[in-house]
């Protein structure tokens, strides 16, 4: 691109006026000059903003690799690569910095490189994110340039450039952008005689300032934009109008919204009057529609009742509702569509039976609508749909990603503008902000990718939303096919295919995606539970496919429910119905029966849920595990009505986590369930529902470990009665304030993970003696594979019989169990524990795979075989 020069507005030194700064080169490309020495940019700093920003740029480039970034360590990735360098081939290898928390997935587009490793430098937690730690490491800010080192050498200035898609081969350029800038001090312009470089390495720093440019702007190749302070502005909706064109034009998974659809029972025409709107019963009318999905809160609001709703009819002045709902109808008219649906104006909150019918017709309201406007950032239905930002300072989604808090200003003391003309377009004005935000940087042979979870964590934007706090709004997010949240910092579009941000910020992979839940629902039995290929696990207890193995947790029906069970019900009993929408599409587009929050095909990865209060964490240093617990998540409570079956999540409230099975090890076999729908939706509120099932059961008692326990959960044992020995477990009790007491008993799915029961009605303890205890009740007796082996010993015709427990039984937590630990054979009782004999091995590099223990793949550390007996218990 040509240019005619920088405006005026803001002075700029005669070496910044000459810089292209959209055209810089790639890091490990030549760098483009700047000042010839450190010593005249510190001199040209002191009138020139811009010179002040690139000398702290390079001089973040220089600071040493073994300092801390923002007080922790962060990740490293190393590729050995042969470099040719025009007159020879050479064996070098590429060094990136990346952040705080480990990418989850792929950071370049490999271009033949070969496989990445990656590489710690502090302290990390489970989740591979790095923690503060106390080591007297220096921060990177907090460290200086040598003086005699950099005094005379020239500055180099070099772009940031990452790929939105990947390059059709080496050397391709057009899906390349200019995600920042970076400079660096350099004897010459080549990366190998950067400052602090090895010869035999090249040093991806990064960029340290970031770049972004107007959405009319000529420069393309520059993905960022500045978002705006308010959400209602006409370049936000001229956003909204793009993402939605573009969603139409360019998505397959998406297409053109739906044409003409059937019209929901009830609407608002946004058109009604100049000022005015009105609610109109369509009998079966067509067209494009839009849906509001907001908190409604605890104030007073306009509803529909079977009293106002022929007001509503009649009209309201927009100025008489509350303000989420006139910002709704704002953005629906600026966007040219007749019509508004909000629920609690187009349902008769006091009619039970236009309430039921209305609900059970939710999943196509929002699946049909052109598009739902989510008031993220809106508590209640005063707060209006556009948050009010009065600073133009907030955190940009790539730095959460990377594990940071630093915020960004890009029109702060630490900004430029630079404006341009173009030859082909005089007159007109194409702005770049220049502003200080560090990125990883990216290799011009194998570039970094732009998505979300490429170069740092994964996660959902909108997740501390007030509205993301809500039940009700889960299926709503989830069953539109495109949604625009108004969130605190910004506007983010959704679809089926992406989820982008308004600076300019994709997220790839979709957590709230229809296509995507339906795939999941429609994986064959192998794909189930702990992956077969899952690697290997040396810990007792921990499965080698790690915390969230299973396809069913990556937007699967799993994770939709652990996320469904973090958020917040006003009305209790609408546990079931307020996910009804999503399990009817689901049923309709899979066929699968649907049994209280559980389905059919799935049943047994369902069942395996625990409650999650509060994290857990291991601490895994010195080669021991320290079980450790982190943030409250949520509280564990009974509803104080019958809600569902104990088999269900849905009978408790608090947070849900699913246990991974080892699916080509089960041990159970499902019989047949049911459930009884309370109303006419056989997807909402339930009455009853039994589950008979048959698997191993074995009573436990309390375990009192010899040394420090090593796991979550309440120590109990098994005594397996033969030569397993006694199986030690972690209980964890569904509700972990209630009192238990024995005997209980564990009804094994798998080698080590069982569903904890008792009997749903008790009896008085008895003494040894036979005397009853009216005071103290205990479960009923349930049969067990040690009654099932004495018996058929008693009586060998009983084998092949089907053993039944004669009470109902009620599940009161889950259990995972490991075999039995083999001691050392040549320690003395009472002697102090020795080093194991693999610990000296592994010392003198004589370790071997066969002597170590572990599991690998799907295989469990548990004690129960198919060999075992079967039990029928009926749960309810």
């Amino acid at each position: 691109m040509t240019s005619t020069g920088l405006s005026a507005a803001q002075k700029v030194c005669s070496v910044c006026d000459k810089i292209l700064w959209f055209e810089l080169q790639p890091e490990d490309v030549f760098g483009t000059p700047h000042h010839a020495s450190r010593r005249a940019l510190e001199a040209s700093a002191k009138t020139c903003k811009l010179c002040r920003m690139v000398l702290r740029s390079a001089i973040a480039n220089y600071q040493d690799s073994r300092g801390r970034r923002n007080g922790k360590g962060y990740w490293r990735q190393f590729n050995a690569i042969k470099y040719h360098d025009g007159t020879s081939m050479r064996d070098i290898t590429y060094l990136k910095e990346l952040g705080a928390c480990v990418p989850v997935t792929g950071t370049d587009y490999p271009m033949g490189v070969g496989r990445a490793v990656l590489g710690a430098t502090g302290n990390i937690n489970s989740d591979g994110m790095h923690v503060n730690d106390d080591r007297e490491v220096p921060n990177l800010e907090a460290l200086t340039v040598d003086d005699s080192e950099t005094a005379n050498l020239p500055v180099w200035l070099y772009g940031n450039w990452w790929a939105e898609n990947e390059p059709s081969a080496p050397g391709d350029t057009k899906p390349l952008r200019l995600m920042g800038v970076g400079a660096r001090f350099g004897k010459t312009q080549s990366h190998f005689d950067a400052l602090n470089t090895r010869p035999d390495q090249v040093h991806l720093r990064g960029s340290n300032l970031g770049i972004c440019t107007n959405d009319d702007s000529l420069f393309k190749e520059i993905p960022g934009r500045l978002r705006e302070i308010n959400s209602d502005s006409d370049i936000a909706i001229g956003r909204l109008e793009k993402w939605v064109k573009d969603c139409e034009l360019n998505h397959p998974f998406c297409g053109r919204p739906y044409f003409d659809p059937v019209l929901p029972t009830r609407v608002i025409d946004v058109f009604a009057s100049d000022r005015g709107v009105a609610v109109l019963g369509t009998r079966g009318q067509r067209g494009n529609y839009v849906t509001l999905s907001h908190c409604w809160g605890t104030s007073s609001r306009l509803t529909a009742t079977k009293e106002s709703i022929k007001d509503l009819e009649e009209g309201i002045a927009v100025s008489y509702l509350p303000k989420t709902f006139q910002d709704a109808i704002q953005i629906t008219r600026r966007l040219g569509i007749k019509y508004l649906w909000i629920d609690c104006l187009c349902i008769i909150q006091d009619d039970p039976d236009d309430w039921e019918r209305e609900a059970a017709a939710m999943s196509q309201v929002y699946r049909n609508s052109y598009i739902t406007i989510s008031a993220s950032a809106s508590k209640d239905s005063y707060t209006g749909c556009f948050p009010k930002r009065e600073r133009d300072s907030y955190v940009s989604p790539a730095i959460l990603s990377l594990g940071y808090t630093t915020p960004r200003e890009a029109t702060g003391p630490m900004s430029h503008t630079l404006t341009y003309e173009h030859t082909s377009q005089l007159g007109k004005k194409n702005s770049v902000y220049l502003f200080e935000e560090w990125l990883p940087g990216s290799s011009y042979h194998f570039p970094q990718k732009m998505v979300m979870g490429s170069f740092g964590k994964r996660f959902d934007p909108i997740a501390d939303e007030p509205l993301s706090t809500r039940a009700w709004t889960l299926q709503e997010r989830l069953l539109s096919p495109r949604i625009i949240h108004y969130a605190s910092d910004q506007m983010f579009f959704e679809c089926e295919s992406c989820m982008k941000s308004e600076d300019g910020f994709t997220f790839s992979d979709i957590y709230f995606g229809m296509k995507r839940l339906v795939e999941t629902q429609q994986i064959p039995h192998s794909q189930h539970g702990i992956p077969r290929s899952g690697g290997l696990s040396f810990i007792v207890g921990q499965d080698a496919g790690g915390k969230n193995p299973g396809i069913r947790w990556q937007g699967g029906w799993l994770s939709l429910i652990e996320n469904y069970t973090m958020r917040n019900l006003t009305v209790s009993g609408d546990k079931l119905t307020a996910l009804a929408g999503v399990a009817r599409a689901l049923a309709e587009e899979t066929g699968d029966r649907y049994f209280a929050g559980l389905w059919g095909r799935h049943f047994m990865e369902d069942l395996c849920w625990r409650m999650y209060p509060q994290e857990e964490i291991e601490d895994r240093r010195d080669m021991k595990n320290t079980p450790i617990k982190g943030k409250v998540l949520g509280t564990v409570r009974r509803p104080s009505e019958y809600r569902a079956p104990s088999w269900s999540w849905a009978s408790l409230d608090g947070p849900v986590r699913h246990i991974p099975l080892s699916y080509s090890q089960l041990v159970s076999k499902i019989v047949d369930c049911s459930t009884i729908p309370v109303g006419r939706d056989p997807y909402g509120r339930v009455s009853g529902g039994k589950l008979n099932i048959q698997g191993p059961i074995f009573e436990f008692r309390p375990h009192l470990p010899k040394k420090r326990w090593d796991r979550h959960g309440i120590p109990v044992e098994i005594d397996l009665d033969d030569e397993r020995g006694i199986s030690t477990g972690a209980l964890h009790l569904d509700v972990p304030d209630e009192p238990i007491s024995y005997p209980c008993y564990a009804l094994f799915l798998d080698p080590s993970k069982a569903l904890i029961l008792r009997t749903k009605d008790l009896e008085p303890k008895r003494g040894d003696d036979g005397t009853e205890d009216p005071d103290t009740l205990v479960s009923k007796p349930i049969p067990t594979c040690k009654d099932i082996h004495f018996n058929i010993a008693k009586t060998p015709d009983m084998k092949g019989n089907t053993f039944r427990a004669l009470y109902d039984v009620v599940r009161i937590g889950v259990g995972v169990f490991v075999k039995a630990a083999k001691g050392n054979p040549d320690q003395k009782p009472g002697e102090e524990e020795k080093e194991p004999e693999q610990w000296d091995e592994a010392k003198h590099g004589k370790l071997t795979l066969d002597k170590i223990l572990h599991v690998s793949g799907d295989g469990s550390w548990g004690p129960i075989t198919k060999d075992d007996p079967l039990v029928w218990v009926t749960i309810v």
